[in-house]
């Protein structure tokens, strides 16, 4: 029986519980329909930390069975039966195609216990038995922003230079260099904002320029030797960040469509998302959302699938503050097939938690909601699971 792991990097305070999200409805590598699990056939990766610590306390990982069933008054930080990583992680993944978890540690979060003082990395980890089991050695990076997966690859990309750590599914990793420059314009290269699978060994790699406020996605294959570069002005740039941290602003849909957000552009008619069919290498000429019109001014900085058409977005407390360093943590459901924005309600007041990194699942997106430790080194978000209604909506 297939078993669905779930992942979110939680970082709170030992005495919380912290719980993961979920990957989205099963799709396959080549983008077809989801099937329907059961919940009661997924399993939770728990990944928690101590904020008072500051990176340096490392995480402990523990995996819970049974989506349905509650967690409560439970510590997972120095518990006996969780796994420990000497190394903290800032961000984490789950491939739903290999089966592996990886934790991406910032240097500042490294443990001379574990990879090194002051070096960054990842750690890629498997279930067995009902327990993590690290996979390989840990695969050392100079510095990495953006983080994700595409085929049964993780992967982290440098902030501002053409390379990408890939991590295959036994732990081994290739720092490939992307043929990025050769694509300059006014003598600015691009930087890697996301990598997308777009399954059939093709992945849409967001791309953003600092000297430019539009769209650009370069499409490649599992190597990331790039084919093309697209670009298009409907929209402002791609790229969402907090310090170090570089977030998801793109993603594909479960029929295989991407689309790609853009956030916090200045401009006000910009902010939005244009479509990449699926099956398609251009931009959809005769799509085009516009975010900006329906959620009242508000601008964006994440932006994540829940399933069918639907993603969700962190959006900027202040309509005027929405810079690198900006709160944010208004929530919003958009159906791009509609266009439609629905604000989520429920959730504790932004402006006194912080949320951590979700997942989406059976039409349900499960956000981890913590007290508001901003951590150094651009960990930016951590938080315990709020498991039930609260938090979690879906279509």
């Amino acid at each position: 029986m297939k078993k669905y792991f779930f992942s979110a990097a939680l970082i709170a305070l030992a005495s919380c519980m912290t719980l993961t999200s979920c990957s989205d409805d099963d799709n396959n590598e080549q983008g077809g329909s989801p099937s329907v699990t059961n919940p009661k056939e997924v399993s939770f990766i728990v990944t928690s930390g101590d904020p008072t610590t500051d990176l340096t306390g490392g995480v402990y990982m523990k995996v819970y069975n049974n989506l349905t069933t509650n967690k409560n008054g439970e510590t997972v930080y120095g518990a006996a039966d969780a796994v420990k990583s000497y190394d903290s992680f800032t961000q984490v993944t789950y491939n739903k195609n290999s089966g592996i978890f990886t934790g991406y540690i910032y240097a500042r979060g490294a443990s001379a216990q574990g990879i090194g003082s002051m070096k960054a990395g990842l750690r890629s980890y498997k279930v067995e038995n009902g327990k993590l089991t690290e996979v390989g050695s840990p695969v050392l990076v100079t510095a990495f922003g953006n983080t994700g997966t595409f085929g049964t690859y993780s992967y982290a990309a440098q902030i501002s230079q053409p390379y990408s750590m890939v991590v295959d599914k036994n732990g081994a990793g290739n720092n490939i260099s992307v043929s990025l420059p050769q694509y300059a314009i006014d003598n600015v290269n691009p930087n890697i904002s996301n990598i997308v699978d777009m399954g059939n060994n093709q992945v849409a790699m967001v791309l953003n320029y600092s000297n430019r406020d539009s769209a650009a996605v370069a499409i490649c294959d599992y190597n990331l030797n790039v084919k093309k570069v697209i670009y298009d002005n409907r929209i402002g740039t791609s790229v969402g960040a907090m310090r170090s941290v570089r977030y998801t602003l793109s993603g594909a849909d479960d029929n295989g469509n991407v689309y790609v957000f853009a956030g916090s552009s200045a401009t006000d008619g910009k902010v939005g998302a244009l479509r990449i069919k699926k099956g398609e290498t251009e931009f959809d000429k005769n799509y085009q959302f516009n975010i900006f019109a329906v959620s009242d001014g508000y601008r964006f900085r994440k932006a994540f699938h829940i399933s069918g058409s639907k993603f969700l977005l962190e959006f900027y407390l202040d309509k005027n503050k929405y810079g690198n360093m900006d709160a944010s943590g208004k929530m919003a459901v958009v159906d791009m097939d509609t266009k439609t924005l629905t604000w989520v309600t429920g959730l504790p007041d932004a402006s006194t938690v912080s949320f951590g990194w979700g997942d989406g699942y059976a039409g349900a997106y499960y956000l981890p909601v913590a007290a508001p430790t901003r951590m150094g080194g651009g960990s930016g978000n951590g938080g315990g699971w709020n498991h039930g209604g609260n938090g979690n909506h879906g279509g």
